[in-house]
């Protein structure tokens, strides 16, 4: 085994592909091409004498070897990063990564807004794919699959961080232009007099909040459907009786473009006991979720640019400054 040629990239290569068992997913997370990562597992395999990973039809299988010196390896590279953090100067200009990043669907635009118009003017060698998230994450970010994920607060892991956006202190009652429901107070009694439909993120929650407090206050709710599409939403409120909650002030923001769509500001009596009916254990809001596996200088730089823009973002749409969390 000759150590001299082991390099710092053929241990992130090494690293990558043995939490992806395959070489396409560690080729694009560290933003090299296909013929590089074979360069480099090539190389491996030279210096520890051994295949390392066997191919099969699900994927790559780690050798016993593999196995044994993906402590070591993870270490050594722990000790770049903070070697590299604590005593380089971290230039975004020239950092050449892969992110990807999952959103809910009223994410998923602000999110874009903050890679193309924020991150990559200061950092051009980057990619981004960012995609709609409609199911449970965690593991897949917990194993550096997904980087980061802008979710309401349905996540958990125990490698998982979650750092707040922004707290849920308001919420809105969605309904076309002309509907009866904006003739009086809407006042838990009156909306219950509509039927319901639901934008549904997540499918950890049984039934609508909104279906669950008024249950507790002797009330029914006719729920009329679910959908976790804001478009599939607009067209069911324009063409049906139905209303509709929303905590997020980026849906708002997009509703008001939609001719014919209306919102207001629930009473705070009423978001009080919706919001009551969370727990989980922390603020109740919105969160930027990522592993704890992943800090690299970049991961870090991106992370914070992601926060700072979301955060200022939605403060915006609020029409309030920026709080300090």
């Amino acid at each position: 085994m000759d150590i001299e040629h082991l390099d710092y990239r053929s241990l992130t290569v090494f690293e990558s592909v043995s939490r992806h068992l395959n070489a396409g997913l560690a080729a694009n997370e560290l933003g090299m091409s296909s013929s590089t990562v074979s360069r480099h597992m090539a190389n491996l395999r030279e210096v520890f004498q051994d295949v390392l990973f066997i191919r099969r039809c699900h994927g790559f299988v780690p050798t016993d070897k593999a196995t044994q010196i993906l402590p070591i390896i993870n270490r050594i590279l722990m000790d770049y990063q903070e070697l590299k953090s604590s005593h380089t100067q971290f230039d975004p200009s020239t950092a050449r990564e892969h992110f990807t990043i999952y959103a809910y669907n009223e994410f998923t635009y602000i999110t874009n807004k903050a890679v193309n118009e924020v991150i990559l003017p200061k950092a051009p060698n980057l990619s981004f794919e960012v995609r709609t998230l409609s199911s449970d994450c965690s593991r897949a970010i917990e194993n550096g699959d997904i980087d980061f994920a802008v979710v309401y607060e349905n996540f958990g892991g125990d490698k998982l961080i979650g750092e707040l956006i922004s707290p849920t202190e308001e919420m809105y009652l969605i309904a076309k232009e002309g509907h009866s429901v904006f003739n009086a107070e809407p006042t838990l009694e009156n909306l219950c007099r509509h039927p319901y439909f639901e934008l549904d993120n997540f499918d950890d929650i049984p039934c609508p909040l909104l279906s669950q407090v008024a249950r507790q206050h002797g009330l029914e709710l006719k729920v009329a459907g679910y959908t976790d599409n804001l478009a599939a939403l607009s067209r069911h409120l324009m063409d049906t009786n139905a209303i509709a909650l929303s905590c997020n002030a980026f849906t708002r923001e997009y509703l008001k473009l939609v001719r014919n769509l209306r919102t207001c500001t629930l009473p705070k009596e009423v978001t009080r006991q919706l919001i009551d009916l969370i727990d989980v254990g922390r603020t109740v809001g919105n969160y930027l979720v990522y592993s704890q596996i992943n800090q690299s200088p970049t991961h870090n730089w991106v992370k914070q640019q992601l926060l700072d823009t979301l955060r200022a973002e939605w403060y915006r749409n609020l029409g309030q400054p920026v709080p300090e969390l």
